[in-house]
């Protein structure tokens, strides 16, 4: 009978288990660290590209925006950087002849003063209170701001040159009529590169570059 029950019971070949030796474990840490190595660098970059080309793509909006409200309230908007900081303000500059070419929001275009009355108008900075700062999106800096010189801009230029002790730039200005300064905006990240955001005077068009190193 014992040996029927042998019989009967199954047979199972016991196979070895084999686990990582010590050795392996380490080849394969150094492999994965090889790898690591090659690939985050680059994630990185991609990131860094990421953030200066939303910062460029913010300011752009920034921009486009105060030029429709120069045109919707008839008055002279503008905009300031502060070098070498992550901070752009915006601000409304107000003149008697900021109403000549203004829009109503009925759409229809005012025109209160022409002629000498315009040369003669007086300008100043009012509603600080309207002043609003845009910080710019991760470690992107204003490297610098250009802005092309023009007659037409020299009076307000003036106006604001006390504030350029405190690191902000000339400003770009936004006129009712829908023109602009012609102006540059240079935002860079301290190692992976810039971009450079355009605003054309006449159209007021506003370009973002590529990023360049």
């Amino acid at each position: 009978m014992s040996s029927l029950a042998a019989d009967r019971s199954p047979h199972f070949s016991e196979m070895p288990r084999r686990g990582f030796t010590l050795l392996e474990l380490l080849l394969t840490l150094a492999v994965l660290a090889a790898i690591a190595s090659i690939a985050i660098p680059g994630a990185s970059m991609l990131l860094g590209d990421r953030q200066l080309v939303r910062a460029g793509n913010q300011l752009q909006i920034e921009m486009t925006r105060m030029r429709v409200d120069a045109m919707r309230q008839g008055r002279v908007m503008m905009i300031e950087g502060m070098i070498d900081g992550n901070k752009l303000r915006t601000r409304p500059y107000f003149s008697q002849s900021d109403a000549t070419e203004g829009i109503t929001s009925g759409g229809t275009q005012t025109s209160l003063l022409t002629g000498a009355d315009q040369a003669t108008a007086v300008a100043m900075v009012v509603d600080e209170t309207a002043t609003k700062e845009i910080e710019l999106d991760g470690d992107t800096l204003v490297q610098s701001v250009s802005v092309v010189s023009a007659a037409r801009g020299f009076e307000i230029e003036q106006a604001t040159q006390g504030d350029r002790g405190d690191g902000w730039s000339s400003p770009i200005l936004f006129y009712p009529d829908g023109t602009t300064s012609t102006a540059a905006i240079v935002i860079a990240h301290s190692t992976l590169g810039r971009v450079v955001v355009k605003l054309r005077g006449i159209t007021g068009d506003v370009t973002v570059s590529e990023v360049v190193p």
